[in-house]
């Protein structure tokens, strides 16, 4: 989500940067209601139900992330999260384990309305209801200075409980 330092602005718009990386890595976490019922053992048709059902409520989350990190809606960005959540920031190596370090560092992040990022999604994949994974091609612009940064993001998700929740976020300067 940061570019190198190298590339980076120094102070509060490098920070902002970093910032709006993680939060488009977590907002595709949305909460979706799906059924935990799996099929009867040899019950293919169900277990083909279930597993496009997940798939689905995958595709919302991945949307929720977006949209929560477009709102800058910081409560709902936070549901996204797994309480063991992850994020890296490869420019530096920066680290925020759990969703509180995550979610704190997200405040400053959403209160700052001078950025804009766009999120397409250059690669999803969904392994039932136990694993997904979506990379963005993502760009962090500051329309004032002219800052614009090309990103990719990593988010990686769990299903638990019934809900997509993300797990890791990773960003590094991307490809756009």
């Amino acid at each position: 989500m940061r570019p190198p330092a190298s590339a980076r602005p120094a102070g509060r718009l490098g920070r902002t940067i970093a910032l709006v990386g993680l939060a488009a890595g977590l907002l595709a976490a949305a909460p979706a209601a799906v059924s935990a019922a799996g099929p009867a053992p040899g019950d293919t048709t169900a277990g083909h139900a279930a597993a496009r059902g997940c798939e689905r409520a995958f595709d919302r989350a991945v949307r929720a992330y977006v949209e929560t990190t477009a709102r800058r809606d910081l409560d709902g960005f936070a549901a996204l999260l797994h309480p063991d959540v992850t994020s890296v920031f490869a420019s530096d190596g920066e680290v925020l384990d759990g969703k509180r370090a995550t979610v704190d560092w997200l405040r400053g992040f959403f209160a700052d309305d001078s950025w804009t990022q766009s999120f397409s999604v250059a690669k999803q994949t969904v392994v039932g209801c136990r694993t997904g994974f979506v990379l963005f091609d993502s760009v962090y612009a500051v329309p004032a200075t002219g800052t614009r940064v090309p990103l990719l993001i990593g988010v990686s998700y769990t299903y638990h409980h019934g809900r997509w929740l993300v797990l890791q976020n990773q960003d590094s300067v991307g490809r756009i």
